[in-house]
């Protein structure tokens, strides 16, 4: 039996996901208000507020999908100098440029196509970085967070909001049994894509949480790094900074 190279996996999975990703797309933002229930508003609010003031700064937004947490950024005020979003899926970052123009942020938000494990930008050039719901996707987290460190200036901050587990039992059982049984099934019937919002679950459920993904931050280098459960511990948000 041949082995089966590790990098040669890695590719695969990541267009795999990549394929997943420009499927659901048109279905995308809908999906995300229904099945968060509108939270997914608030979340993003609270993860952009942790980069306190953003005025004259420059910020990158990795696995930016439509643009909501660069388009967040943008409004704020006082204004961010300049924000740039990336994503791997062309039909995710066509219509992050849609929602752009219909909020004439054009020149703030410039969107380009590229993997959080090869950024195609210079060392040292963001004060902030940021990913929401998007490290899980990663086909290296551990390279994706390097990258996003190498991008950061000294003292820049990185933001990182994912999902999680609660930790009491109970809601930890309803929340499952939601998040593994009703929203696959919504999702699918709403996207049309079979296997999308299983994905979803899945990954959830196989990523680091809580302490491991800290200590994932830290072996990246960054330093100070804290986390906070929001919405009874249904998501998380990581901070960290880069300390040289």
């Amino acid at each position: 039996m041949l082995a089966i190279d590790k990098s040669e996996q890695s590719e695969k999975n990541k267009n795999q996901i990549q394929a997943m990703f420009n499927a659901v797309a048109p279905r995308y933002d809908l999906l995300n208000r229904i099945l968060s229930v509108g939270y997914d508003r608030y979340w993003r609010k609270i993860a952009v507020n942790q980069f306190g003031n953003i005025s004259n700064k420059t910020f990158l937004d990795v696995a930016t999908g439509t643009a909501d947490i660069a388009l967040e950024i943008a409004k704020r005020h006082p204004a961010a100098l300049q924000i740039i979003g990336m994503d791997f899926s062309q039909s995710m970052l066509k219509l992050g440029n849609a929602k752009i123009s219909k909020n004439n942020f054009n020149k703030e938000i410039p969107l380009i196509p590229a993997s959080a494990e090869n950024i195609p930008l210079k060392d040292q050039i963001f004060d902030g970085a940021i990913t929401a719901f998007g490290v899980r996707n990663f086909s290296d987290p551990h390279k994706g967070l390097l990258e996003m460190y190498r991008v950061l200036k000294p003292n820049g901050k990185i933001v990182v909001l994912e999902f999680s587990y609660p930790k009491y039992r109970l809601l930890q059982s309803l929340y499952r049994f939601y998040f593994e049984k009703i929203l696959p099934l919504t999702g699918r019937i709403i996207s049309g894509h079979k296997t999308a919002y299983s994905y979803l679950p899945t990954s959830v459920i196989s990523f680091p949480q809580g302490q491991a993904f800290k200590q994932l931050l830290e072996n990246s280098g960054f330093k100070k790094v804290s986390l906070k459960t929001l919405t009874l511990g249904i998501v998380t948000l990581y901070t960290g900074i880069k300390n040289v």
